[in-house]
């Protein structure tokens, strides 16, 4: 029964991690639309080029799109188009901030789990794997939400059998 039991675990965690994946997806998503409508309002070059571009970038672990955004933002301050850099900054912590409020509310309603749980676990692989602590947290989120789900499904057929 309880190999049983670790086997459903092993293949809902399969099946969550692809569903990890598709919000991040979403939120990728959400980035590049929004980056590209200010960059095309703000009239830049190649707006939704960048827009991708920035996005995907803000995919990597700690440096995110804060690698690209802080130079440009310095560059056009230094170059003396400050209100220009000034949107950038304030497009930059906006989606920041979006993207930290939508993330673990989609992840939480996708797995089914509370929106705190993969800010907590995120936090703790962190701390405990460093730059990889991202990626840990990617397949300990799944892992946690497929037990739950094994569980509860379990105790709803042990109280049908009653």
């Amino acid at each position: 029964m309880q190999t049983n039991f670790w086997k459903r675990v092993g293949l809902q965690t399969i099946d969550n991690i692809k569903l990890y994946f598709a919000a991040e997806l979403k939120l990728l998503i959400f980035t590049i639309l929004i980056h590209g409508l200010a960059f095309w309002s703000l009239h830049i070059t190649n707006a939704w080029l960048i827009a991708v571009g920035i996005s995907l970038v803000a995919l990597l672990p700690v440096v995110g799109a804060g690698i690209v955004f802080i130079p440009w933002i310095l560059i056009e301050w230094l170059q003396g188009d400050v209100q220009l850099g000034w949107w950038l900054f304030a497009l930059y912590i906006g989606v920041e901030i979006a993207k930290e409020i939508i993330q673990p509310v989609l992840i939480g309603k996708d797995l089914k789990i509370p929106f705190w749980l993969p800010i907590v676990v995120t936090m703790l692989a962190t701390m405990i794997f460093n730059l990889f602590g991202v990626i840990v947290a990617s397949i300990i989120i799944p892992f946690i939400a497929a037990y739950q789900q094994v569980k509860a499904a379990d105790k709803l057929q042990d109280n049908d059998k009653i």
